[in-house]
């Protein structure tokens, strides 16, 4: 637990999940490919990913009453908050580790990849976490450094990223 966490109440927190009811609804891809494609179906899902980084961090980050532009280990601490935060739901386990001021992110359980298993399964190619981690980064206005180490599609037993807060964005 982080001290951010602690700060939000339990309203609070189960008002902010709220917003992840969206990312594990993985079926309109479908629609999309069927009508326009796979190709448009995957941009049109990242899109869709980054906007709700976007706005889960904004949702965050005002319920903390911060502001964005901060420095490198805040960044980094409101990163592991927006993790407990938005990634443990029913069907989405991610934990987060920060050692030597590097933060690394552990997937074990993810709907996208349920379905990759599905062999019938002819949907999105790519994961959205990275998009809807940038679109974090951008309500953050945060440079950051990402470095995917494992990958469960690659037959690693987790998705492993590393990933490194610079500090702030110029404006």
């Amino acid at each position: 637990m982080t001290a951010m966490l602690d700060a939000l109440s339990a309203t609070d927190q189960a008002r902010l999940r709220d917003l992840t009811d969206l990312i594990e609804d993985i079926d309109w891809p479908s629609d999309v490919a069927r009508s326009e494609g796979w190709r448009v179906a995957n941009d049109e899902y990242h899109r869709r990913q980054r906007d709700l980084g976007r706005r889960e961090m904004q949702a965050l980050m005002a319920s903390l009453h911060l502001a964005s532009g901060m420095e490198a280990a805040r960044a980094t601490e409101v990163v592991v908050t927006a993790t407990a935060v938005y990634l443990q739901t029913d069907k989405m386990r991610v934990v987060s580790r920060v050692k030597d001021g590097e933060l690394r992110l552990y997937s074990t359980r993810c709907p996208l990849y349920e379905r990759f298993l599905d062999h019938r399964w002819g949907g999105l190619t790519a994961c959205g976490c990275f998009a809807r981690r940038r679109g974090w980064f951008d309500a953050l206005g945060a440079d950051l450094e990402e470095e995917l180490l494992m990958n469960r599609k690659w037959g690693d037993p987790v998705c492993q990223v590393a990933v490194r807060v610079k500090g702030q964005q110029a404006s």
